[in-house]
């Protein structure tokens, strides 16, 4: 379609042109700053499905590549915007800007059916940019995320899963000519999280516990969550956890190693109270497909591990979602692997 093809354009040419004017309009981070706050920006690359669950219905798959600026490398209209935001505390933290391009995909559980199950999630596809600011000191990481783009036949949604299921011979998708409307999507995240030692333990391992809070405001979903992280392994002031597509519990893609070599192993659990998810609720400003029965309450419990050599970062995250409506054939699973690259 011409208008997929237009936005696929432009948000790219966005990406581009913001990286850019971020790194000319920097500021040095100061000598004396923290080894995990030294000047490094990240390339980041996630992908999310529920293959590693067994499963192909849901939340079936996920993919974003994102930029995050080393810190204090911010454009002045940001720095002058986060200034008036109470939720990011300059005057103790560092900030760090971020631009990433995500595209996800939903289907009911039965693809096979030509007319899909009209009680039964139904089709969606969601390509959006997101523009972040995230600033962190030794314990806190604030982060403020605007995520704008298109749900709907633009988002591409039924070329990118039938392409994949060729390429691995896999049944093919029939009902996306159901699948909600094309409509404009907006979201508003934010998002604290905050890190606190625990005991050392032999050979230099070290654990952490964290906890957060934060929410969404948008017609593409509105929710309020909380949750918890523990965590095991060595350099863990190298991050706040590997990068996720949201509404996943996620690091913001920061990424600052102090040592040649560390890792760790996480667990953790999420909850959110969902007053809107368009993915079940159907298009805010035109009639389709949608569940009558939505559950209010989801939650994530989730565990993994990552490792680092050098600059470079992969984590490993598997996660089990709480059913999101009533006549959903039980919980969601899913894995995300991630890459990161500081430089």
């Amino acid at each position: 379609m011409p208008s997929r093809h237009i936005l696929i354009s432009v948000l790219s040419a966005g990406m581009l042109y913001t990286t850019g004017s971020a790194t000319a309009q920097g500021v040095e981070v100061p000598e004396d700053a923290p080894s995990y706050l030294l000047n490094r920006g990240v390339w980041s690359v996630t992908s999310e499905n529920d293959l590693f669950g067994g499963t192909d219905r849901n939340y079936t798959n996920g993919l974003r590549i994102e930029r995050v600026s080393p810190a204090n490398h911010v454009s002045p209209v940001l720095r002058w915007a986060a200034d008036q935001l109470p939720f990011l505390d300059l005057d103790r933290k560092r900030l760090r800007q971020g631009l990433a391009l995500s595209h996800a995909i939903f289907t009911p559980e039965d693809i096979t059916a030509t007319v899909p199950d009209p009680d039964d999630r139904p089709y969606a596809g969601w390509l959006y940019m997101s523009g972040t600011a995230v600033a962190s000191d030794d314990h806190i990481q604030d982060s403020l995320q605007l995520n704008l783009g298109v749900v709907g036949p633009s988002a591409a949604g039924d070329y990118v899963q039938s392409q994949w299921h060729d390429l691995i011979n896999y049944q093919k998708p029939m009902g996306w000519d159901y699948q909600l409307k094309d409509e404009i999507g907006i979201e508003l995240v934010a998002q604290r999280m905050a890190l606190f030692d625990g005991p050392s333990l032999p050979f230099g391992i070290e654990t952490d516990y964290g906890v957060y809070g934060g929410g969404a405001l948008g017609n593409v979903r509105t929710y309020a969550g909380t949750g918890l992280v523990g965590r095991i392994g060595w350099d863990l002031e190298s991050d706040f956890g590997p990068p996720r597509i949201r509404p996943a519990l996620t690091g913001a893609g920061t990424f600052s190693p102090a040592q040649a070599f560390g890792g760790y192993l996480f667990a953790g659990v999420d909850s959110r109270f969902v007053f809107r998810d368009m993915f079940l609720d159907g298009n805010a400003f035109r009639d389709g497909a949608r569940v009558a029965d939505r559950n209010k309450v989801v939650g994530d419990i989730q565990a993994g591990a990552a490792v680092h050599i050098s600059n470079v970062q992969l984590a490993f995250t598997y996660v089990h979602r709480t059913e999101e409506f009533a006549r959903q054939d039980g919980a969601q699973r899913f894995g995300a692997v991630s890459v990161s690259i500081a430089y």
